[in-house]
């Protein structure tokens, strides 16, 4: 691990460098621009039993830097995590690129860092990126070149789950056509909170912890794929600008979903291992995607076919024992089943009238195969609806959403008010509240429900 870092902090200093080097006054017609902001949020946990939230502080700071046909662009995040259960496991202070559990705090992470050059036809970029293909907001079926970051999973939008990734990228316009090119050259793999932590959700690890609070849960690391280009993850995307602005998209590459194996249960006093690792498998997926407006209706499809795709069984076949107790326990082997899956949705936009805007979304995904030893059902679906409305001249915004799961009645339901108090501050509430079976994908959060403030200044 320590050869990889090394390496790829090397290849950040030489990125950095490039920057400062196009930004210099010496390249002639030169500018630049930098913006950013900080977020100071505190939450009040409306289940005591869940583990603390403590007050976090965030900022983020853009910089780009312009000479002739060349850019130089970062975005720079970081600050104090108050999800991370204190001491913090991890000192280092820069989010890595081959590390699933990562508890550090305070922490930097740099979620885009790329030079670009723009021709008259062609442009290429390399360096730190993140991609956005397909339409449907959330969950996007086709957006497979990013892992997420799960550390505060449905509580971060789509955007702020993104990990940048090192990668190589290439787009060719001709009219209104465009071809999109992407390499990255070694798996990046999702990060997940540490078991102990409040956004890990229902699993046999934290019920155990919470019969032995005073032991530290230890999940083990997997061994990643060899940095190899046979194990590097492509897409390719090509889109039309019209009336309607479809895409065709193309992924072959490691699944970014989780989905995990099973080693060994291990308990004592002071430690346990809750005995399951991620896993990695390599699937394909192709897919289409399509947008048009008509009228006060912003409507937008996506479609996306995947083989080979991994998925867990059941929790309650895993093995585990039904009283656990102390020392080690061999669990079920074969957690994991091969399927294709069919994923499509639609989604729309209407306008209500001048400051309110209702969104609505519907998805769905079909699982191929016998499917009786899942958890999830042959078909499952998310249906999603936000109503945004702004107030007072737009001093005011608040949203209403809620996101519901039919096949298991599980549901998410969020309120949110920001009033903006100048040009650079604004202050915001949100509430949020899960229900549902622990396995479902909103009822492992039911322990979750919140309220946060934030206060935000940016310039």
């Amino acid at each position: 691990m320590h050869t990889k870092t090394t390496s790829l902090s090397r290849s950040l200093l030489l990125l950095i460098a490039a920057g400062l080097f196009l930004a210099s006054p010496s390249q002639g017609e030169v500018s630049s621009s930098s913006s950013g902001r900080l977020d100071l949020r505190g939450v009040d946990p409306r289940n005591s039993g869940t583990a603390p939230d403590d007050p976090g502080l965030f900022g983020r700071i853009k910089f780009d830097g312009n000479a002739s046909s060349w850019k130089f662009h970062s975005w720079l995040e970081g600050g104090w995590d108050g999800t991370v259960k204190r001491p913090a496991r991890d000192h280092s202070l820069f989010k890595n690129y081959d590390t699933v559990y990562q508890s550090n705090t305070p922490y930097f992470e740099f979620k885009e860092l790329f030079v670009a050059y723009s021709g008259s036809a062609l442009d290429l970029k390399a360096g730190i990126q993140r991609f956005s293909w397909g339409r449907l907001d959330e969950y996007p079926a086709n957006d497979l070149l990013n892992p997420w970051d799960y550390t505060q999973y449905l509580r971060k939008p789509l955007e702020d789950r993104k990990i940048g990734v090192p990668s190589l990228s290439a787009n060719l316009t001709r009219d209104r056509w465009t071809v999109e090119t992407v390499l990255v050259p070694s798996l990046v793999p999702y990060r997940l909170p540490m078991p102990d932590e409040r956004w890990a959700g229902s699993s046999f690890a934290t019920s155990v912890h919470q019969a032995l609070p005073n032991a530290q849960i230890v999940p083990q690391e997997p061994d990643l794929p060899a940095r190899t280009l046979a194990n590097s993850n492509g897409g390719l995307r090509i889109t039309y600008a019209g009336d309607i602005e479809w895409g065709m998209n193309l992924y072959h590459g490691f699944d970014p979903r989780p989905v995990f194996r099973t080693t060994a249960l291990l308990i004592t006093p002071t430690v346990i291992d809750p005995g399951y690792v991620p896993d990695f498998h390599r699937i394909t997926v192709v897919g289409i995607d399509a947008a048009a407006i008509v009228n006060d209706w912003s409507l937008r499809m996506e479609i996306a076919y995947a083989s080979n795709r991994y998925l867990n069984i059941r929790k309650e076949l895993w093995g585990y024992p039904a009283a656990p107790g102390p020392g080690l326990t061999a669990l079920n082997p074969s957690i994991e089943e091969k399927h294709d899956t069919l994923d499509y949705g639609i989604g729309a936009d209407y306008r209500l009238f001048e400051d309110g805007t209702l969104l609505m979304q519907v998805q769905q995904t079909m699982t191929l195969g016998n499917t009786g030893l899942l958890y999830e059902k042959k078909r499952e679906t998310i249906v999603w609806a936000n109503l945004k409305v702004f107030w007072m001249n737009q001093k005011v915004e608040t949203n209403a959403s809620i996101a519901y799961n039919p096949e298991h009645r599980d549901a998410m339901a969020k309120l949110n008010a920001w009033y903006v108090l100048s040009d650079s501050w604004k202050a915001g509430v949100t509430g949020v509240a899960f229900n549902g079976p622990e396995q479902s994908i909103f009822g492992r959060y039911s322990r979750n429900d919140q309220v946060e403030a934030e206060l935000i200044y940016s310039w």
